[in-house]
């Protein structure tokens, strides 16, 4: 009996699935680390930082002159637009001193630390499992927008460096536009009101200016980063130092403990076989197996968690929580077919172990149940064994066997007439019966040929034809008649050849019926034995002839065309002649 369990081999496709999904995300925080890595410190940091200072005290400087000028305006109209100048110079002002203190301290993220406050333990009566399920998971998806999040940025420092540079240089030519105006021709109030625009739209310059030169620092930043290639390299380092490792160890202890758990039970296994050699593997013991086998996935992936748990990266603990509630969500859809599984293989099922059951056209025994797979086995097939998936056992059914069942109709070297050819059987398969008919090979499909009902000649068979005489001789005695035709037909076929006689078991000879339309009917039958397969074509025509022999000899009338051969029907044998069948004469039957 093989192992019920395969566990190694059988889980293979979900480990490899799972490989495939960590591998993926691998690669992706690969890049995210090199993305989020900090800037390294360029020779000109002085300069940058000189400029930054510059930048900042003239922004001051316009701040404190448009105070003034709000404090002189009248016009409700002018107040408004030197407000708005007022915020953009606050908000440019903050700007440049972020990032002349972000300067200062090497790239430093300072918003981080704006309104940093402490977590508080939660009360245990206002616990709250979904928050707890949500703080564990938060850190995968804030993994999974960093992904993209350096990428959006400096998309953004792009396009905002564009459209600042072009709002520039359209505020230069409106600018240009406006001096080149002959403004002697105009009038005081039209030259008063040009100098307001060219002094409004000069403070928008400036603003635009300022903001772009802060894009700009931003944007040498980024260019100083280095290439796509240079960071990828610099991440997986990062990446294989850090995560791989404890990716390296959390999965080591995963598969190790698989593995040694799968060895112990692979001797436990051998050590069962070798006590109950001979029992039918029993409920218990597969109980046992299938409560082992769920016991060591759990055990090997808490190790796992705790693994990643203990590494302290919240990033690689949610990700593998993520996947075991994927997969506890996949199994909720899949219960029933679990529990039909698990059914089948405590051997509770229509078709259990040790029985027969018919499996595309072809009988098969049940050898062997797992929990994934289940073997099936023809002894009288070359190469006959199966494996298939336990789920093709639901809706099957199967009986218990006994010894002397018949597996197949037939045996290599064994004669048959199948669909009217003579054939002797060279090979069968599960998938092909290979026939030799007089040097011409025939290839059946095993399902196929079954389904055709072949006639085994190997074992016997019978011969039958029917014998009429006319109505004239309807005062003859039956009995006589019957004897007279027996003894005719032994001296032509029995008294004749001396290995006929032994290959005839019985000739019977009885009155069938009356016939209206040809006169009497009588039956010749000739049971044959193992060694008759030469006679098959011969004996019907010695049988003819015995029969017109006896009618010459008696003056009988024969009506026309009346000896025919009615059948030749399959007697069938007890096995035990079935020794005796491979040793018959040749293949080819005598023709007289």
């Amino acid at each position: 009996m093989k192992h019920p369990f395969t566990i190694l081999r059988d889980q293979s496709r979900l480990f490899r699935t799972l490989i495939a999904f960590l591998v993926l995300i691998c690669a992706s925080f690969a890049t995210a680390q090199t993305d989020t890595a900090q800037p390294q410190t360029v020779p000109n940091e002085v300069e940058e930082l000189n400029q930054i200072k510059t930048n900042l005290d003239d922004v001051i400087a316009k701040k404190e002159a448009i105070k003034k000028e709000l404090a002189k305006a009248d016009d409700a109209e002018q107040k408004e637009s030197l407000t708005y100048t007022l915020d953009q110079l606050t908000l440019q002002k903050k700007n440049f001193e972020t990032m002349f203190e972000k300067k200062a301290l090497g790239g430093l993220d300072i918003d981080r630390f704006e309104n940093f406050t402490t977590q508080e333990s939660q009360d245990p009566e206002t616990y709250d499992w979904q928050k707890e399920l949500i703080q564990i998971i938060q850190p995968v998806f804030s993994s999974l927008q960093d992904l993209t999040e350096s990428q959006r940025k400096k998309d953004g420092v792009r396009a905002n460096k564009n459209t600042l540079e072009e709002s520039v240089a359209m505020i230069d030519k409106g600018i240009k536009h406006l001096d080149k105006i002959d403004k002697t021709a105009l009038s005081p109030a039209s030259q008063e009101s040009l100098e307001k625009i060219r002094a409004s739209w000069e403070i928008k310059k400036a603003n635009f200016q300022n903001q772009l030169d802060l894009v700009m620092l931003e944007y040498q930043e980024i260019e100083k980063e280095g290439t796509f290639i240079e960071r990828m390299i610099d991440g997986t380092i990062n990446f294989l130092t850090n995560r791989g490792l404890i990716l390296l160890l959390s999965f080591g202890a995963f598969f190790g403990l698989l593995y040694l758990f799968s060895w112990i039970l692979n001797r436990l296994t051998v050590y069962h076989e070798k006590k109950y050699k001979h029992r039918k593997t029993s409920f218990a013991w597969r109980l046992t197996l299938l409560l082992y086998q769920i016991a060591t996935f759990a055990i090997s992936f808490t190790a796992l968690l705790v693994i990643l748990h203990s590494s302290g990266d919240m990033v690689l603990f949610g990700f593998a929580i993520l996947i075991l509630f994927a997969f506890l969500i996949s199994f909720r859809n899949s219960i029933p077919a679990y529990f039909k599984k698990i059914r089948t293989f405590l051997n509770m099922g229509l078709a259990r172990e040790g029985e027969r059951l018919i499996y595309q056209g072809i009988p098969w025994r049940i050898e062997n149940i797992n929990l994934y797979s289940v073997y099936l086995v023809n002894p009288a097939l070359d190469n006959g064994k199966l494996r298939l998936n336990v789920d093709l056992l639901d809706g099957m059914l199967s009986r218990p066997v006994k010894m002397d069942e018949i597996w197949f109709p037939c045996r290599p070297g064994d004669t048959v007439i199948i669909d009217g050819t003579y054939a002797k059987v060279v090979r069968q398969t599960p998938e092909s019966v290979y026939l030799d008919s007089f040097g011409s090979t025939i290839n059946y499909p095993t399902a196929n040929f079954i389904a055709a009902k072949p006639k085994n000649l190997t074992y016997g068979y019978s011969i039958t034809i029917n014998f009429t005489l006319s109505h004239d001789h309807f005062d003859l005695d039956i009995e006589e008649t019957i004897e007279k035709i027996r003894e005719s037909v032994e001296a032509h076929t029995i008294n004749v050849d001396e290995g006929m006689k032994k290959a005839i078991n019985a000739i019977t000879v009885d009155f069938r019926e009356i016939d209206s339309a040809s006169g009497l009917v009588y039956t010749v039958i000739a049971s044959m034995g193992v060694n008759a397969l030469n006679y098959y074509y011969s004996l019907p025509r010695l049988m003819q002839r015995a029969c017109v022999k006896a009618a010459q000899k008696h003056h009988w009338t024969i009506p026309y065309s009346e000896v025919v051969i009615s059948e030749r029907d399959q007697t069938p044998k007890p096995l035990e002649l079935a020794k005796a069948a491979q040793h018959a004469g040749k293949m080819g039957p005598k023709e007289d």
